[in-house]
């Protein structure tokens, strides 16, 4: 499937050159740009580290820089006739423990009209409101978005096609963006997870200072966990008779996954209110959950001071209870996987100057009581008391675009 898909890509691609005519085969214009962050985040409690699940591999330190520090290069190559080509190249911490750069975007876009645009290649899975932006920090106010929404989907890169249909209704400008292709992200250790035949299609919605999304998605869901605490759970659980049972809701092939999500953006140069609701359904493999984020700015000269609410909950484990039997170790496997928890912050973000930006943000976290929340034993895990806890986290960041 996946080599099928490439070689579709590709010649999707260069039916596209071929369309705009001969002027394509010469780069009639070439823009680079790049964004990056310095970041780090500190927790209160000894024993935890704060993580981005699906985004960085836990660290030892209490210091974690991995969580919001990355460097990224954009060029974009102008083909005349609507046709232009955009490679971004990304660095950042991975699940994997490394740095190693990697393809962000690499795709060709065809525009035949203002209203169209065509895009195959890699891009990026738009599964939230501000998906494009999610690596560009110095685009918002927080120091990383908030992660009881955007820990719920961590697929970032999707193999594919999209379209972009956009028109103006009166004085409403409308946004139709479906798309298909396949996603895969690393799990921390040696685990992964593989999204195919995923497609979706996203509807926004903008007037003035007011921007709607709404979006809506289906893939078939492959999973490994790859982390040594697993492991000893699966050889555990073959000594018990519906471990082969509870094994096939942890991990495998074919389950079906779901993923929606709206959101809302005003800004008018003096407030800003952001929100967003997802909602993540899966048949196995991964814990159904939902999210919700608030923020309130205000503007004040060169600044944005603002509050921020979240909540995580989970609706349903990924082992279900009349499995689990009550066995303690499953119900820390369920727990480990289960980013529920609700949290208040503060911060302020201060531009420095037009391409730069300073912030500072606090944050007060109730991790739920079957959960870990955004955090992470520092030590021994199976002797560190994650659920049910209050952490506060302290969060620093220099963001530039360039």
């Amino acid at each position: 499937m996946k080599n099928r898909l490439a070689a579709g890509l590709t010649a999707f691609a260069a039916a596209l050159v071929l369309h705009a005519g001969p002027a394509a085969a010469d780069i009639e214009s070439v823009t680079f740009s790049g964004f990056g962050t310095l970041g780090v985040v500190r927790s209160d409690a000894a024993d935890l580290q704060f993580v981005r699940v699906g985004t960085e591999a836990p660290g030892s330190g209490r210091l974690n820089f991995g969580s919001d520090s990355v460097l990224g290069v954009q060029g974009n190559f102008g083909f005349g006739n609507g046709t232009e080509a955009v490679v971004q190249v990304l660095a950042r911490h991975t699940p994997k423990h490394d740095y190693i750069p990697r393809a962000a975007l690499a795709f060709i876009s065809f525009a035949p009209s203002p209203e169209f645009t065509l895009r195959a290649g890699r891009l990026r899975v738009p599964a939230f409101m501000l998906s494009d932006s999610l690596d560009v920090n110095y685009a918002h106010s927080w120091v990383r978005p908030p992660v009881e929404v955007y820990a719920l989907n961590p697929f970032a890169d999707l193999d594919g096609i999209d379209l972009l249909y956009r028109t103006r209704i009166a004085d409403v400008d409308l946004e139709l963006h479906p798309y298909f292709g396949r996603s895969r992200v690393d799990i921390a250790h040696y685990g992964h997870a593989s999204l195919s035949r995923l497609r979706g299609l996203n509807i926004g919605l903008s007037k003035g200072p007011l921007t709607l999304h709404l979006g809506y998605s289906r893939a078939r869901l492959d999973l490994r966990w790859g982390d040594p605490e697993f492991d000893r759970l699966q050889h555990a659980l073959g000594a018990f008779p519906q471990g082969r049972l509870m094994l096939a809701e942890m991990q495998g092939n074919g389950a079906s996954a779901s993923f929606t999500s709206a959101g809302f953006h005003w800004d008018d140069n003096r407030w800003q209110l952001i929100g967003e609701y997802a909602v993540r359904r899966t048949s196995a493999f991964v814990n159904s959950a939902s999210g919700w984020h608030l923020t309130i700015g205000r503007h004040v000269g060169a600044t944005t001071p603002y509050l921020r609410f979240a909540r995580n909950r989970q609706s349903s484990p990924i082992v279900s209870r009349n499995l689990s039997m009550g066995l303690p170790e499953i119900d820390a496997f369920n727990a480990s996987r289960n980013n529920g928890q609700r949290s208040i912050g503060a911060g302020l973000r201060w531009d420095l100057h037009p391409n730069a930006a300073m912030k500072v943000a606090l944050a007060r976290s109730r991790i739920e009581n079957d959960g870990w929340g955004a955090f992470y034993p520092r030590g021994d895990i199976l002797s560190t008391r994650v659920s049910g806890r209050t952490v506060n986290t302290l969060s620093l960041s220099i963001d530039v675009v360039f």
